[in-house]
């Protein structure tokens, strides 16, 4: 998608940010207890994993923008900053509840903050995260992505048929193209060759993902011959991508479809649309 359109995106992680903190401080008691749709944690876990990450994604974003080496906020490398992070989530958890959402907000205005001074000039620069160095344009999506995932991943804890917010879905799938390339670079994956058209309803888009070896390339130009097309509902799309539903049901429910050469493309779905 162009640079445009993903700069635009800022004022929804913004608008967002500011409606999910006014939903999860409506919360009782109890409904912080719920179990999300991640093992193991509750919605406080979800909101202070988001709060720390806000910290990380300002560190990374600032150091970009101001021309400084990319490099974690704390700790010596990935694993000690991990560490560093886990235990800050806990301190957080340990708080009231309101002073929690305290930090959510102070951590969400500090990277909508450094988000809009991002410019088409500067969406090359590279800012640090652990799975590599990330371009700025990347980090709008990235941002937005959590907020949508979380946000799904509380509301499932009551509701198991919720949906993805539609505004919010709109603008990931901005983003959606050029984070399957992304993911599949970092997932394990055999190489092979292929061209594919994916194809997007609610919102309706499509895009060329090119496999080359291990690397995969995302592009707005549809022309041409494609070795499989590959057709779900956008909901599915980003549901599938982040490990939030599974292939064979959403191939049972038609809301995923392929056209073509399946062995293929199965090839890229096995990669693409598994564990997150």
């Amino acid at each position: 998608m162009s640079p445009e359109e993903q700069l635009s995106r800022v004022a929804l992680v913004k608008s967002e940010s500011e409606r999910l903190s006014a939903y999860w401080r409506g919360f009782s008691d109890a409904r912080w207890e719920v179990e999300t749709f991640c093992p193991g944690w509750q919605a406080q876990h979800a909101v202070s994993h988001l709060a720390t990450g806000a910290d990380f994604y300002t560190n990374s974003i600032r150091r970009a923008l101001e021309g400084l080496p990319p490099e974690p906020p704390y700790g010596s490398n990935v694993k000690e900053f991990f560490a560093i992070r886990a235990a800050r989530g806990d301190e957080l958890m340990a708080l009231p509840r309101n002073e929690m959402m305290d930090a959510f907000d102070a951590s969400a205005a500090e990277v909508n903050d450094a988000l809009a001074e991002v410019t088409a000039d500067d969406i090359a620069k590279l800012g640090f995260h652990p799975r590599g160095l990330t371009r700025l344009d990347a980090w709008i999506g990235l941002r937005l992505v959590e907020l949508v995932a979380h946000d799904w991943d509380i509301r499932y804890g009551e509701d198991a048929e919720a949906g993805v917010s539609e505004d919010a879905l709109e603008g990931v799938m901005s983003f959606l193209p050029a984070s399957q390339s992304r993911l599949f670079g970092v997932r394990e994956n055999p190489p092979f060759d292929g061209r594919f058209l994916f194809r997007s309803k609610a919102p309706d888009r499509e895009w060329t993902i090119t496999v080359a070896g291990e690397k995969a390339e995302e592009s707005a130009h549809t022309s041409g011959a494609h070795d499989a097309v590959i057709t779900a509902d956008a909901e599915a799309h980003f549901l599938l991508l982040y490990g939030r539903a599974k292939r064979g049901a959403m191939e049972d429910a038609g809301r995923l479809e392929v056209e073509g050469n399946a062995e293929l493309a199965n090839e890229l779905l096995c990669v693409l649309y598994t564990n997150y």
